[in-house]
């Protein structure tokens, strides 16, 4: 046993996360338990989105999140400037919308390939700021050039309006899926944030680096580093977890009846030594339901969004894909439809690569799509990335009032926003007759259980198990002070004898959640 410790202790970098898979290590060793693999909770939030903490459920169902739309279901933000317009009437996003210091910002497109800027204070008041960047008369004199506009990005064709001048939100034209990262993991002011984004002639994935956001610095010269292709969503992500960086595009996979779309994912620890390293870690479609599943859904787009050590995926996906050749015209433009349409979807993921399809599967759309005469009521194309703010998930969504290939009539794309209260991606419920969920055994970091739960009908209560899964004393069901007819974020569990969790502090142990009329979404140990 002397041996293996010092093997593990050798191996592995002493981090902060790797100590405490060490002291996990060390303890299933030395306490030799069960069968039931450790796990290594420390102080990290869990998500109850997965059973990756859970040993065991019974009379347990998961449940989605639900959001509310703000505004009423009406839009937050439309096209009211003389140069927000498109041959296609493609509005909104591709974007992202981040919350950086005391402020929403927002990347959209005014019209395809194009990106401007806009900024809130709340989240749903939103300012278009005169950057005087993009000057119209210049680029329409120069839009057939390789027009070195913007630290070297690229001309296109701008929006069908008779607007002059560059007294505009616009950043510049980019290309098509352009989204913005604030990187975390970045010590150079100057790359701060990342933004990947489709060449707009090659169809292939291109990044760009910034220290403001609005002045744009290409990397590779403005080239691609990627195959094709990139006509969706372009994402790149730190992944703290892998330590590397993950780049997100759209894939091609042939074209059947229809078009076959799909996506992949790509790994690179350091692009910025070679841009052009990615290393393609997964390419899939939907295929569970047989080879011919694109006829049913596709995915459109897809980024990841990683959070308390989940990665959700932010799913657009195409729902009974039409055949372009037939584009239709006509049809009830008040309705909503149910084929030739899109729904946002999440998926999670431990590892960034294998995904829970299980919401996709079941049909359950995270934010579903709007009523009969809304705007969002055939399509909605998620933000590349939530903000989390205020003790809420801020979700923000471009509705599309018409079907994917409707043509002949504006689309009139509009940005909306939905909230869901903060960690309630995903919960287990119980209903009348009591539900069980028990962790696998842990080391016990902390001392204070926090539990996000909705009992407001019911009942919550908590029972500490020692490593051979008997109830230690004084941490019974019985002696817990449970949460009875409470609806709470950061709800505390004690037990009458022991306050905490204290006494227990260093000992492998295991939680058994018993609730009747309830939801538990997360929890944690805190110090």
């Amino acid at each position: 046993m002397n041996t293996l410790l010092a093997r593990v202790m050798k191996q592995i970098t002493y981090d902060c996360v790797s100590i405490l898979t060490v002291i996990c290590l060390c303890s299933s060793l030395t306490q030799g338990a069960t069968d039931d693999p450790l796990v290594c909770i420390g102080l990290q939030k869990q998500l109850l989105v997965d059973d990756h903490v859970l040993a065991e459920k019974r009379n347990l169902r998961r449940v989605l999140g639900q959001v509310t739309k703000a505004n009423q279901g009406r839009p937050i933000m439309v096209a009211d400037k003389p140069w927000e317009s498109g041959r296609w009437g493609l509005y909104g996003f591709y974007g992202t919308v981040l919350h950086d210091g005391d402020k929403f910002r927002m990347w959209y497109n005014p019209w395809r390939f194009a990106v401007a800027y806009a900024e809130s204070s709340d989240g749903l008041n939103w300012q278009k700021p005169a950057l005087n960047l993009y000057d119209f008369s210049v680029q329409r004199a120069n839009k057939e050039t390789q027009l070195d506009h913007n630290s070297g990005f690229y001309p296109r064709e701008d929006a069908e309006t008779d607007y002059r001048g560059k007294a505009n939100n616009i950043i510049g034209v980019f290309g098509d899926g352009f989204t913005c990262y604030l990187d975390p993991h970045e010590s150079d002011p100057d790359h701060r944030y990342k933004a990947c984004y489709g060449h707009p002639r090659k169809i292939r994935a291109c990044l760009a680096h910034s220290r403001d956001g609005i002045h744009w610095t290409p990397y590779n010269r403005g080239e691609p580093v990627t195959g094709r292709a990139s006509d969706s969503y372009n994402q790149i992500v730190w992944d703290e977890g892998a330590k590397t960086y993950r780049l997100f595009t759209r894939n091609d996979f042939g074209q059947g009846d229809v078009e076959i779309r799909g996506t992949r994912g790509m790994v690179n620890p350091d692009f910025k030594a070679d841009p052009t390293a990615w290393k393609t870690v997964r390419s899939w479609k939907f295929d569970r339901e047989g080879p011919a599943e694109y006829r049913r859904r596709q995915i459109y787009s897809m980024t990841d969004w990683i959070y308390a050590g989940v990665h959700f995926a932010l799913m657009q996906v195409y729902e009974w894909p039409d055949n372009p050749p037939r584009r239709r015209t006509g049809g009830d433009r008040f309705k909503r439809h149910e084929r030739d349409v899109t729904n946002f979807y999440i998926a999670t993921s431990r590892d960034g690569d294998n995904w829970d399809l299980g919401w996709v599967y079941a049909e359950q759309p995270l934010i579903d799509r709007g009523p009969d005469g809304s705007f969002d009521k055939d399509s909605v194309f998620p933000s590349s990335n939530i903000v989390t703010w205020q003790d809420k998930h801020w979700i923000f969504y471009t509705g599309f009032r018409e079907r994917h290939w409707q043509f002949g009539v504006p689309h009139k794309s509009a940005i909306g926003l939905a909230t869901l209260p903060l960690d309630r991606f995903v919960g287990i419920q119980a209903d009348k007759e009591t539900g069980i969920a028990t962790t696998h055994p842990f080391k016990l970091v902390g001392s204070r259980l926090i539990l996000n739960a909705d009992a407001r009908s019911g009942n919550i209560s908590v029972e500490v198990l020692d490593s051979t899964g008997t109830p230690s004393k004084g941490f019974s069901a019985k002696k817990c002070r449970g949460l009875h007819q409470v609806n709470s974020l950061r709800a505390a569990v004690n037990w009458h004898s022991r306050r905490s969790l204290a006494l227990l502090e260093g000992q492998i142990i295991r939680l058994r959640f018993r609730l009747r009329n309830a939801k538990l979404f997360a929890f944690q140990v805190q110090p």
